[in-house]
């Protein structure tokens, strides 16, 4: 595999005949119907923050690409993860997302691994709903005869002079961090290459990969996917890719925009990569052209970054009113405030306050239940995994629902469980195995040695004692057992945490997660949640 930095415009040889194919793609859109801030929460204006992204840009803009590029044969592409994110989903769900997307159809689209946060049975609704082409080859829905036959393998775009083949694919591991039922997904790279050969042997020769997989494993896909693919959309890592030094808006560039890979084993084919970030910051923008026989030969293009300048649609902006109206009246009641940034910085290779705030929070719950009848509270030790903890405030202030919600969208409920010392070892030793699976933590003090090898990374674990008079930290005994407080995600499993799920005893399930959540910051406010050394790393 060979990786190339590339400019925003290459040309290998172009004559008269080259076709073009403009694409617009959106990924990771997250429930932002609403403008966002620098950090992707619902932005305050009165707070002095700067408004970006949201629906309306969205739509203001596909439109203008599309009036612009109506001679480069434009399609719009939707890579996955529509849902979860702000209370305009956790209130209206579905309904709303079809309701919008269908205003502005994408030619085809994908899911994420967020559109099954309700499980399979809250998203087959959306697929009766939508009227964009569902992809994906990588899933075997027969054991799941409500979501079987809504979706295909590929679609196949035939509006223009020459037919464009899209395929679909979704994270194989997506069981791991959704609910999935009894789908079955298979490798992805795999399941391109065959549907990428079947659309080739019916002549279709320009093959888009449409992504919710992440730029990883997208590399990966390019590599391996076969030598009929031209161009991966992706989505799922919130990757911002750009090429140069001047990039607009919040993000940082984690790449070339596009992202280059040489297929090595095939003639030194080059796939290219796009993503364009997350939550309506950015809209992905290139256009690709294409010979006789299929192969691409010149690119140009980048992101548009969705900044204030930009005005948002009037007709989507009149009809979100009467749904917005409904999330106002629950999400703007002020709960309390912060007279600090509430940051995520550290969230995913060490402590974060919003990590400690949250974690903090969990235990609290247990406190205001009363003392138990051994000890001074029933469990005193909470975590969460740090992709639970979603968009921030930028700016000390108040805190309304909205605010709370956006920081923890997604409804878990808040379990306890015991696990035996040498399982909470485990789970420690796999918290600091990637910056995916990195814990935030309540009630403990780990420090963690990063020059080691994976599985001897923890120096030291101190756990806070819960059946005692005084409360003390204490060192962590592989034989003794402990009860902990963790969002129903950890405890069934997510993000591969099995040692968890198939090792707890004595779990019950707890109250929703943001209504503890709320409860804490209206009591606590303002809050000041410094960082204070519960996890320390040695690097």
């Amino acid at each position: 595999i060979k990786l190339f930095l590339t400019c925003v415009s290459v040309s290998l040889l172009v004559t008269a005949q080259d076709f073009p194919v403009s694409i617009i793609h959106l990924n990771d859109f997250h429930a932002r119907f609403e403008e966002v801030n620098s950090n992707s929460g619902t932005c305050k204006p009165d707070d002095g923050e700067v408004c970006i992204g949201g629906y309306g840009r969205v739509v203001t803009t596909v439109k203008r690409l599309y009036e612009e590029k109506k001679d480069l044969n434009p399609i719009y592409l939707n890579a996955g993860d529509n849902f979860q994110g702000t209370l305009w989903y956790n209130i209206h769900r579905w309904n709303v997302t079809s309701y919008f997307l269908n205003l502005l159809r994408a030619d085809v689209m994908t899911l994420g691994n967020h559109e099954f946060d309700h499980k399979v049975e809250g998203v087959v609704p959306f697929l009766d709903s939508i009227n964009s082409p569902i992809v994906i080859a990588n899933v075997d829905a027969s054991e799941e005869p409500d979501f079987d036959g809504k979706f295909t393998k590929s679609f196949i775009i035939d509006k223009y002079t020459r037919k464009i083949g899209v395929i679909g694919v979704m994270l194989q591991s997506t069981p791991n961090i959704a609910s999935t039922g009894k789908l079955r997904f298979t490798d992805e790279a795999t399941a391109v290459r065959e549907e990428a050969a079947k659309l080739k042997s019916q002549g279709i020769d320009i093959i888009i990969v449409l992504s919710h997989s992440g730029l990883e494993v997208d590399i990966e896909i390019a590599t391996n996917g076969g030598p009929d693919i031209d161009v991966i959309v992706g989505g799922h890592s919130h990757t911002f890719l750009w090429t140069g030094n001047d990039a607009p808006g919040p993000d940082y560039p984690r790449g070339e925009y596009p992202t280059i890979v040489e297929q090595t084993q095939h003639g030194n084919r080059r796939v290219l990569i796009v993503q364009a970030s997350a939550y309506t910051k950015y809209l992905g923008d290139i256009t690709v052209y294409f010979d006789d026989a299929g192969e691409l030969v010149r690119y140009v293009g980048a992101p548009i970054y969705l900044g204030p300048e930009i005005q948002p649609d009037p007709e989507i902006q009149q009809l979100m009113q009467p749904w917005k109206q409904i999330v106002d009246e629950a999400g703007l009641r002020i709960v309390g405030s912060s007279k600090i940034e509430i940051s995520k910085d550290g969230c995913s290779n060490g402590e974060c306050n919003s990590g400690s705030l949250v974690t903090d929070a969990f235990v609290h719950s247990y406190v205001l239940q009363g003392p138990p009848a051994k000890g001074w509270i029933h469990a005193s030790m909470s975590l969460t995994n740090n992709g639970g903890i979603r968009s921030l405030p930028t700016t000390p202030g108040t805190l309304n629902y909205g605010d709370l919600v956006a920081i923890i969208p997604f409804e878990n409920t808040l379990d306890t469980l015991e696990l035996r010392g040498d399982y909470v070892l485990e789970m420690l030793e796999y918290s600091a195995r990637s910056t995916l699976t990195w814990l935030q933590v309540s009630g403990m003090k780990i420090v963690f040695n990063m020059t080691k090898p994976e599985g001897e990374r923890v120096l030291s674990a101190l756990l806070l004692c819960n059946e005692c008079d005084v409360p003390a930290y204490e060192p962590l005994d592989l034989q003794r057992m402990y009860r902990f407080i963790m969002p129903s995600f950890l405890a069934g499993g997510g993000d591969g945490y099995y040692m968890i799920s198939e090792n707890r005893q004595n779990h019950v399930v707890g109250g929703i997660d943001i209504d503890a959540f709320e409860r804490y910051v209206a009591q606590m406010s303002p809050l000041m949640n410094p960082i204070t050394g519960r996890i320390t790393v040695v690097r």
